[in-house]
């Protein structure tokens, strides 16, 4: 399992966060499934985001 987190300070777009989940999801392997947790305050976005790979047999 593999966990990307970034913290966004202050007032940050949609867009933006948009951008970044876009980014780590094109690092990744198409088959691998993805959680996405969020908090979003006013001051600050945490996003969480845990890959857990796929099992070959």
């Amino acid at each position: 399992m593999k966990t990307f987190e970034k913290i966004f300070r202050g007032k940050i777009s949609y867009k933006r966060i948009d951008k970044y989940v876009d980014l780590v999801r094109r690092t990744l392997d198409s088959d691998d499934e993805m959680q996405i947790e969020f908090d979003i305050q006013d001051d600050y976005q945490h996003i969480k985001i845990a890959v857990f790979d796929r099992v070959l047999h």
